[in-house]
């Protein structure tokens, strides 16, 4: 698949996987809906948003109830293990940076790629009990049909599911994050990828 077309689907992918209520949970510690009703319930509730171009907070408020931003940030470094070491002394800066450059891609390009049809085609369990939403995102590319399998991986965290990854046609995002990232800390430091996530901000910014 060409890049343009790679690039246009992980932005979507960063979209879609964030947006729904889902049934009180008997017991705070266990989740009582399915990933995959979360997922359709909560992608579902942001579309309305959009179309009725609700305020800028409250499209937040809906993606931030399903991404789990903390997770993506300690993959994105190497694990949870290694993540204060890494981004010390300015992990929070990093962590809130990464969060708002997310949202800010996601926002955008649902707002933009209208031209798509997604469907949930199902879950299956990974080891340590993350499951993988698996769904078909299908969309016309220069004139031309795709169908491109977006999987997002969700944890339980707390009474509900939260997106801690998404592969995008075999790509990881978490591990292209750790890739990119841990290039930069260890030839530059955190101050330069801090820097780097700054100017990728203020790009989408100038892009709106």
């Amino acid at each position: 698949m060409p890049t343009s077309a790679r690039s246009l689907i992980a932005g979507f992918v960063l979209s879609t996987f964030v947006f729904f209520g889902h049934a009180p949970a008997a017991d705070a510690a266990t989740p009582t809906a399915t990933p995959s009703a979360v997922f359709k319930e909560r992608h579902s509730k942001v579309l309305e948003l959009v179309k009725k171009r609700a305020d800028p907070e409250a499209l937040a408020k809906e993606v931030d109830q399903l991404l789990d931003y903390k997770a993506l940030a300690e993959t994105s470094l190497g694990g949870a293990a290694r993540y204060a070491n890494k981004c010390a002394p300015r992990c929070a800066e990093f962590e809130a940076l990464l969060t708002k450059l997310i949202r800010e891609n996601y926002l955008k390009r649902i707002r933009t790629d209208k031209k798509y049809e997604l469907t949930i085609v199902g879950e299956d369990a990974k080891v340590g009990g993350d499951i993988r939403v698996i769904t078909n995102v299908a969309l016309t590319r220069d004139g031309k049909p795709e169908v491109v399998e977006v999987v997002y991986v969700m944890h339980a965290v707390g009474d509900t599911w939260k997106v801690e990854d998404i592969v995008t046609d075999g790509v990881s995002l978490a591990k292209n994050y750790k890739f990119e990232f841990n290039k930069i800390i260890r030839d530059k430091g955190i101050d330069e990828l801090i820097v780097r996530l700054e100017n990728k901000l203020v790009e989408l910014a100038k892009k709106d």
